[in-house]
């Protein structure tokens, strides 16, 4: 996150008129626009599995899927690997329409849901193959969290943990209302206590990916409109503030803004998304 001690125009040539619009955006217009609009060939979501298949999970392997949602990813993977996977969750919303979708996709065989929190897991001592983990150790308690991970991994286990920290553009005071707003732990957002905790937990880093804003440049170059949308909705949220908090309460006005920034903020800089492959030692 930013420190707000930094001057950053002092730090920086000011530009002038002169410079602006007759060297800038004149003369070498072309070659700025030219290399702005050039594509990064971003990658998709799909590099998350793509990177889980280095674990190595396949048949009669156990994979863990902590905070599984609606089962969606518990269900891909057993879908692409063949293995066997347990979701849990601990809203019970959740397991509900997670044990829906399963079925719907006739998977009961390989995958399960079931009530559960990353601090105090059901399953036995090195029971788990691997472990998928994205988007939700923002909200827990991490050390406890990673220990209880390490515990149910077979030694040399894998896990996939995908997790977004506050980057260096993230201001204090948007960093405050954001971690509020979305129920998140201020301390988990930073990388250094990030590998801090796995560290303890006994886990080495075999792999780290910078996923940063690939994701959402490869949704806007083949015609997601969700940050386009996140945006005009947030201009409606803020122009419509007090109206919608008079109907909907602050508390629940304050998230649907931060969930719509947080799309936005990826792309910005101020959210860095990354895909860690850990391993039991």
């Amino acid at each position: 996150m930013i420190d707000e001690s930094t001057d950053w125009v002092g730090q920086q040539m000011v530009n002038s008129i002169e410079q602006l619009y007759a060297e800038y955006w004149g003369r070498n217009a072309g070659t700025a626009a030219e290399l702005i609009s050039t594509s990064l060939h971003p990658r998709d979501m799909d590099s998350l599995y793509d990177l889980f298949a280095q674990t190595g999970s396949a048949q009669g392997h156990l994979v863990l899927d902590i905070g599984c949602r609606d089962a969606s990813h518990a269900i891909e993977l057993a879908r692409r690997f063949d293995c066997q996977v347990i979701g849990i969750d601990p809203v019970p919303h959740n397991i509900e329409i997670a044990r829906e979708l399963i079925t719907n996709w006739d998977m009961d065989e390989l995958v399960s849901a079931q009530p559960g929190q990353i601090e105090s897991l059901d399953q036995p001592d090195s029971s788990v193959d691997q472990i998928w983990c994205r988007d939700m150790l923002n909200h827990v308690d991490l050390e406890i969290g990673l220990q209880e991970c390490a515990r149910v991994l077979k030694p040399g286990g894998w896990m996939m943990a995908y997790q977004t920290f506050g980057g260096e553009h993230l201001e204090a005071q948007e960093a405050k209302r954001m971690f509020a707003a979305l129920s998140l732990v201020p301390e988990n957002m930073l990388p250094a206590f990030f590998n801090l905790a796995t560290e303890k937990a006994g886990f080495s880093v075999e792999v780290r990916d910078v996923i940063a804003s690939e994701w959402r440049e490869y949704g806007i170059e083949n015609g997601d409109v969700t940050v386009a949308t996140n945006l005009l909705e947030i201009a409606r949220l803020r122009r419509a503030e007090e109206e919608i908090v008079s109907r909907i309460g602050r508390g629940h006005y304050e998230a649907e803004l931060a969930i719509r920034q947080w799309t936005v903020y990826q792309l910005l800089g101020k959210l860095i998304p990354v895909a860690y492959l850990l391993r039991k030692k």
